[in-house]
């Protein structure tokens, strides 16, 4: 199970996406939780009112929606009954079991997945503050999984990605429709990813051979503040005829994107936590010398690397696209060291490391004549520490007054 909550200013938009869905027969609202009617007797307007009333008791707050996402590995086969007691522990998990709230069943993706609806306004008009640390969150889920008995495949569990991630397929010029298949991973993933600059976006869609585009720098495109996306063939290329965002039906332009860029990034703050620990975690290991098995290795992690080049073909930066959390990050914003120079120079590191490895490990094997102290990496270490050692500089031992004599000194004076 995989859970994203997004906080929203208008939840009248995201209402009316649900309720598209359900027009369409890709979803059904199964559920209104706290409401004064049963589901029933409620009219599309009776759903989308309480929400709205509830919210309009604290018209300070403008964040004052939620919409949260659970996917679920296909391999459960979960009834509707499950889903429903699923979303009210989730609810009540989170602390917002006694708000309204309206559960949505989409049938559009390859996995089960639910959409819940919800205001951050109480009914006396004070703002719930949605505040959890990542192993509280977590640890909900270990106890929605244990309690359900929620199974995860064996792929999923061993690489660490999303439940959704491998379910899209990437659209193809020539054996794919280029707008509908570039319009369904746009409704997609801008919707499960977060990202906060265009080229997280593009690291984000370039999985999906997909790249968003606003023109060079006094082109008519970029003056008019427009965007068009293209399709990619295997290598990178542009190919095929891009499409304008304002084609597709949700327009996801660039003030719909710079708008998504200022509310995704407090909705980050945390989620850098797991791809520092796995970077580390490889980087520990000699035997990762280049960019290669950097990326394999954390790709069986759930993260992609994705390696932004400059004009001149030269490694400008790494952004990482997290699967398991459903956010991006450019490698320069989690600090130097995960930026492209800092991964060179550590990757760098760990060459010279695995050089001075097998020359031990040759000095072990067959030159025992030259009186070096052990053999193999212990050999390297002691020649390593016998260098520091003499270049160490000899500081001077002063020696101090013993506390009995500071004593008698105090007591003469």
């Amino acid at each position: 199970m995989v859970a994203l909550i997004k906080t929203i200013k208008s939840i009248s938009s995201s209402f009316y996406y649900n309720e598209g869905k359900l027009s369409s027969g890709d979803a059904t609202c199964m559920m209104s939780e706290n409401y004064p009617c049963q589901l029933a007797e409620l009219t599309q307007s009776d759903r989308l009112g309480m929400l709205e009333k509830m919210a309009a008791l604290n018209p300070r707050t403008k964040v004052n929606g939620l919409h949260i996402f659970l996917n679920f590995d296909p391999a459960n086969r979960l009834t509707p009954y499950s889903l429903k007691e699923i979303a009210k522990f989730y609810m009540h998990g989170i602390g917002f079991g006694n708000q309204p709230y309206l559960v949505y069943e989409h049938f559009d993706g390859a996995h089960p997945h639910l959409h819940i609806l919800t205001t951050n306004i109480r009914a006396d008009g004070r703002r719930i503050n949605l505040y959890m640390k990542t192993d509280r969150f977590q640890s909900l889920l270990k106890q929605i999984r244990a309690r359900f008995a929620l199974t995860t495949s064996t792929a999923v569990k061993d690489s660490g990605l999303a439940l959704y991630q491998a379910q899209l397929l990437k659209p193809t010029y020539g054996k794919s429709q280029t707008f509908s298949g570039i319009a369904g991973v746009l409704d997609r993933k801008l919707n499960e990813y977060l990202f906060s600059s265009f080229p997280e976006l593009n690291a984000i869609l370039g999985l999906y051979n997909i790249r968003a585009e606003k023109g060079k720098e006094g082109s008519k495109l970029f003056k008019n503040r427009g965007v068009i996306y293209r399709l990619l063939d295997g290598a990178g290329n542009r190919i095929g005829v891009p499409v304008k965002a304002s084609s597709f039906p949700f327009n996801p332009g660039l003030n719909k994107l710079e708008e998504r860029f200022k509310r995704n990034v407090p909705l980050k703050l945390g989620l850098e936590g797991r791809i520092i620990y796995e970077i580390e975690r490889i980087l520990n290991n000699p035997q990762i010398c280049d960019t290669a098995a950097f990326s394999a290795s954390l790709k069986t992690k759930g993260i992609d690397v994705v390696i932004k080049d400059d004009p001149k073909g030269e490694l400008q930066d790494m952004i990482y696209v997290d699967h398991l959390n459903t956010c991006a990050f450019q490698g320069a914003a989690l600090g130097s060291a995960y930026g492209a120079k800092g991964i060179l120079s550590r990757l760098g590191d760990n060459g010279y490391r695995a050089l001075e490895f097998e020359k031990g490990q040759g000095l072990q094997a067959g030159d025992q004549d030259d009186g070096l102290p052990g053999a193999g990496v212990s050999a390297v270490i002691n020649l390593s520490q016998m260098r520091s050692e003499q270049d160490r500089p000899v500081i001077p031992v002063v020696k101090t007054q013993r506390k009995g004599q500071r004593r008698k000194n105090r007591v003469k004076h």
